[in-house]
């Protein structure tokens, strides 16, 4: 069961609004939606005067999940509920987005240079899908001889061989890079660069960073999604928590880093300009030899 906390504070204006919230400070109601086996208890409270009182809202949680879903305003500090967060499900939308972007590009595998950043070696099976897109894969892993193992599987099996190094320097120059963990150590970018990750990064990255990929919304579950609880948000507990896991095959439209959004094609023309950018250095270093 999914838990919703829907908190709202009623503005008070008049004299007999102020003077009624002293003696209800408070509303509060909750109904359980279910459908195809999933089951939404969405709690409204209204707050009219002093603090929420967190004890009210316990009483209609008993026997349910603690892990809510609520704004990211809200306060949970010494509350039983924790607020539910996880990039499992958006880490899942940009493995969908990357591959969907790359089969539309259809760039010869030849030409086109994708470096992977993977600190603790937690996506290899990503990375060799990636291999169905390029023939010229730099890895970077605090890990390098599992990927040095993989590489020379890669070689054996597809007849593709990648870079393998535990040196973020070799991560540039690329045609994209693809960091599927969060990133928390400085990478050497620059503000062209055009990075996809699967979480909001710790440090300072530079160039154009994809953090969030957004699926549309399916029908058959809107019955269940309360108004006041984001679709991305919505769909993200749905598989992280409930285990739908029919939402990994969603293909994402649309892509967001933290000034501008983009659609596939948009996306797409992107990697295409990166491309052939990075093309067009290197045979002018081809040529200034």
């Amino acid at each position: 069961m999914l838990v919703v906390l829907d908190i709202r504070k009623d503005e008070l204006h008049s004299f007999m609004q102020k003077l009624k919230a002293i003696f209800r400070p408070y509303e509060i109601s909750a109904d359980i939606i279910a459908k195809n086996d999933i089951a939404v208890l969405h709690i409204r409270y209204k707050q009219k005067r002093g603090s929420i009182r967190f004890n009210k809202i316990y009483k209609y949680t008993v026997g349910v999940p603690k892990t809510v879903l609520c704004s990211n305003d809200l306060s949970l500090t010494d509350t039983p509920f924790t607020r539910f967060e996880s990039d499992e499900f958006n880490i899942q939308m940009m493995k969908n987005f990357i591959c969907s972007a790359l089969k539309t590009a259809d760039i010869p595998p030849s030409e086109l240079k994708i470096s992977f950043f993977d600190p603790t070696a937690e996506y290899p099976l990503f990375a060799e899908k990636l291999l169905n897109f390029t023939s010229c894969m730099t890895v970077v892993s605090n890990m390098p001889k599992f990927y040095e193992n993989e590489s020379e599987r890669h070689l054996n099996e597809l007849g593709v061989s990648t870079i393998v190094s535990n040196s973020t320097e070799k991560l540039t120059p690329c045609d994209i890079l693809i960091c599927p963990s969060k990133i928390k150590v400085h990478l050497p970018t620059k503000t062209s660069s055009l990075i996809f990750t699967g979480h909001r990064p710790l440090v300072n990255v530079s160039g154009t960073v994809i953090t969030r990929y957004t699926p549309e919304f399916p029908v058959k579950f809107k019955e269940i999604k309360p108004e006041c609880v984001d679709d991305f948000y919505f769909l993200s507990a749905l598989y992280t928590l409930c285990g739908i896991t029919e939402l990994e095959k969603l293909t994402p439209q649309s892509c967001e880093c933290d000034t501008a959004k983009f659609s596939l094609e948009q996306t797409v023309k992107m990697i295409k300009t990166h491309c052939a950018a990075y093309s067009a250095e290197k045979q002018k270093e081809v040529c200034s030899d």
